[in-house]
């Protein structure tokens, strides 16, 4: 059997300097990576923030923003994933004032011209197998430092707890999968946002239920001895209570999309969690991204085609 082939790693190189940037590219390329390539550092750092690259080899002498400006804005930005490796490379000698300035902005190396590629690779590997550990230590995760909420993998984990009562008991059972989406402009919330709305939730859920951020903009919420018409009374009140926030807010008002999978005996329907909590999603899927249509959805009224 042939095993999945691994992602090829991405780089983005920024520099101003053609030759320096063609020389970069051409090490990265020949150890295996796709590159991406600017020249500009007001380009460089869009490009850092929208997409997900496994090293940034940043130009101290940039045009527009310096290397050093760009670690700094990438440094203060939260929504930046800085487990990311960041290098700036000097075109001149290595400077004790120039070496200082680039790992207080944030940088993990620095280097300067004649590059010794053989040491930089690495060092980037090293960096690289790290992020990779942490990676897989957040999945494993039952809590998502960022919200104070539960992770997908603390959702299902806690799930398989709350089964065991809730069939001993043949309790009603309610999975809901919720997806915040804003009026005009900004139809996703952004990560403040996002964490407002995650607030709401978590505060109007009961103490029984779990609330578990499975998404960059998903919430869901595991709720004993909860039936299809309660999911629905929940949705409302979160959205009543989405809207009171919103009037003292300067972010807007939000409406729930939301999803929902409830049976009123979790024993006699012969059903897990863990697909409990699929229908759910699935339900979600189906809600109008638009902003036309029913906002909520629940799996049994799903056409069966």
């Amino acid at each position: 059997m042939t095993g999945i082939k691994p992602r090829a790693r991405v780089a983005l190189i920024g520099c101003s300097d053609e030759w320096l940037c063609r020389s970069l590219e051409s090490v990265f390329l020949e150890r295996g990576y796709k590159v991406t390539r600017t020249s500009s550092g007001k380009q460089a750092l869009k490009l850092s923030r929208r997409s997900d690259y496994d090293v940034l080899m940043l130009d101290e002498r940039l045009s527009e923003l310096t290397g050093i400006e760009v670690c700094v804005a990438l440094r203060d930005d939260p929504l930046f994933d800085h487990a990311i490796p960041i290098v700036i490379v000097s075109s001149s000698h290595s400077t004790l004032p120039g070496r200082t300035a680039a790992y207080a902005a944030g940088a993990w190396e620095y280097c300067h011209l004649p590059l010794d590629v053989d040491g930089l690779f690495l060092k980037l590997g090293t960096f690289l197998r790290a992020r990779e550990e942490l990676a897989a230590s957040q999945a494993k995760s039952l809590m998502d430092p960022a919200s104070g909420l539960y992770t997908t993998y603390g959702l299902h984990h806690l799930a398989e707890q709350l089964e065991a009562r809730a069939v001993r008991k043949h309790e009603a059972f309610a999975c809901l999968a919720f997806s915040p989406q804003g009026d005009g402009a900004a139809p996703k919330p952004d990560e403040s946002t996002f964490a407002e709305v995650a607030h709401v939730v978590r505060g109007q859920a009961r103490r029984s239920d779990i609330v578990a951020k499975t998404g960059d903009s998903q919430l869901s919420i595991l709720a004993p001895d909860t039936d299809a018409a309660g999911a629905r009374l929940l949705v409302a009140r979160l959205q009543r209570e989405l809207d009171a926030a919103s009037r003292g807010s300067t972010t807007g008002a939000f409406k729930l999309r939301a999803g929902y999978c409830a049976v009123p005996d979790l024993a006699a329907a012969d059903i897990d969690l863990t697909e409990l909590v699929h229908r759910a999603e699935s339900a979600l899927a189906k809600v109008p991204a638009d902003g036309h249509g029913d906002t909520i959805m629940g799996f049994d009224d799903l056409p069966t085609s």
